[in-house]
């Protein structure tokens, strides 16, 4: 499991509290956990996309991708929707390498 975790990298965030949430790779979720993920992120697919619309379903994928959800949900309290977005392609540069790797073999 551990070179597993180490192809397919997590994005580590750390958070005000002083802690570090790690956003998952999607390979490394649970086939349910896949799916949810690949529905939201189809959401995103359209380059016209109202990110102002859909910050419930990006506030959603960093839930279910995060490694620590409780953690994640307090640190988002209070984040403006210039922070979601940041995130969410600071995690898709991140992983996409190990997924990018995965389908080339």
């Amino acid at each position: 499991m551990a070179e597993t975790e180490a192809e397919y990298t997590a994005l580590p965030l750390a958070t005000r509290a002083g802690g570090v949430v790690h956003l998952r790779n999607l390979l490394m979720l649970s086939p349910e956990g896949l799916t949810s993920a690949r529905v939201i992120l189809d959401a995103f697919g359209n380059g016209d996309a109202d990110f102002a619309a859909m910050l419930p379903q990006m506030r959603d994928l960093l839930l279910l991708i995060s490694d620590g959800p409780k953690a994640l949900a307090k640190e988002m309290q209070d984040w403006p929707l210039g922070m979601y977005v940041r995130v969410v392609e600071a995690w898709q540069g991140a992983t996409q390498s190990g997924e990018a790797q995965d389908s080339a073999s």
